[in-house]
């Protein structure tokens, strides 16, 4: 049954449209992405300000450190909250460009015929062509109606291109935020990593003493502010005084009494005056890494221990007849490991 040509009477010449829309899709548009869940604008981390000047006391130092050390552990889960938005807006992105190509090849077919009709038109005779016999403009011919109604499929289709080409260029936008959200707070984290080390440089040249062994002349240099320093300055008071089987000071020592001796005297008392359950305690540490105040020990059967002091140094009560002293580590041969007790 043909069409009602008082129905096509309100529908704009074909000519006029198809021409419109062979212009503007004659082009392909930029790639579109599929409007999926909206992402609001990422907000750049911001880190809070650093101490400054720095101080120049041991127990204002102390406070900066901690300060410093609590914006770096804030910064660093922004860091890893940054990469799993990341990771999200990259995904969207790909979902989006993923389903603007749907919408591109759907729409292919629809402008080609589109194209087909309105060549065939204009080789036929041109716009007069599109009108019934006796050219009036009540009516269309089937020709242009037909392509009436392409045209309309093609705007249709076009519209959601419009839409993914939109919610696109936001994936686009929200990716690229989320980027240089991330560079700030890797900067920032940079920042207050290099304030910390600053820190620790003038904390451990304000807490750096030198101590020289009176007997042997070896000197150890203890650096830092942390327990383990703390226990060795302490130990080291106690140079030249006698070694004496089982005993833990104050006066005389043997070598895991001196370790508890001096453990007690910087708040941690109680510790066992024996090196094999010594050893457990803490943490292991390689040769390589060791720091003044780490605990050095001797021995397959542990039966021997000391305190470093720094520059392959370390001290001990070694044996019955000798003293508290410093000795070079190089001297023993039967090195078994180290501990660090915080």
């Amino acid at each position: 049954m043909a069409p009602d040509p008082r129905s096509r009477r309100r529908v704009a010449p074909a000519a006029t449209t198809a021409a419109v829309l062979i212009i503007g899709l004659g082009t392909t548009a930029p790639v579109a992405a599929h409007a999926a869940t909206p992402f609001g604008p990422a907000a750049a981390p911001q880190a809070s300000g650093t101490p400054s000047p720095l101080p120049t006391t041991e127990k204002g130092l102390k406070q900066s450190l901690k300060e410093l050390n609590d914006e770096a552990e804030t910064l660093t889960e922004q860091f890893n909250k940054t990469r799993v938005d990341l990771g999200r807006a990259v995904k969207a992105e790909k979902a989006a460009t993923a389903y603007a190509q749907k919408l591109l090849q759907q729409t292919e077919p629809a402008r080609q015929r589109l194209a087909q009709l309105a060549a065939a038109n204009y080789m036929s005779g041109g716009p007069d062509a599109i009108f019934s016999s006796g050219g009036s403009a009540d009516s269309l011919s089937d020709s242009a109606y037909l392509q009436q109604n392409q045209a309309t499929t093609v705007l249709a289709l076009q519209k959601q291109v419009d839409q993914a080409e939109a919610a696109q260029r936001a994936a686009q936008e929200r990716t690229e935020q989320v980027k240089q959200a991330q560079a700030k707070v890797v900067a920032a984290r940079k920042a207050a990593k290099a304030k910390v080390g600053e820190v620790m440089k003038r904390l451990d040249k304000l807490t750096t003493t030198h101590t020289t062994d009176p007997k042997s002349g070896l000197t150890a240099t203890i650096k830092g502010s942390d327990l383990p320093a703390k226990m060795a300055r302490k130990a080291l008071t106690k140079l030249g005084s006698p070694y004496v089987w089982g005993a833990a000071g104050p006066s005389s020592f043997d070598c895991s009494g001196l370790v508890v001796w001096a453990y007690a005297q910087v708040g941690k008392p109680g510790l066992p005056h024996y090196t094999g359950d010594l050893y457990q305690l803490g943490t292991k540490v390689d040769r390589s890494s060791l720091r003044a105040g780490d605990l050095v020990y001797f021995g397959s059967n542990l039966h021997h221990m000391g305190i470093y002091v720094g520059d392959g140094k370390f001290l001990q009560a070694p044996q019955t007849g000798d003293v508290v002293k410093i000795s070079k580590l190089s001297t023993r041969s039967d090195y078994a490991g180290a501990n660090r007790i915080s």
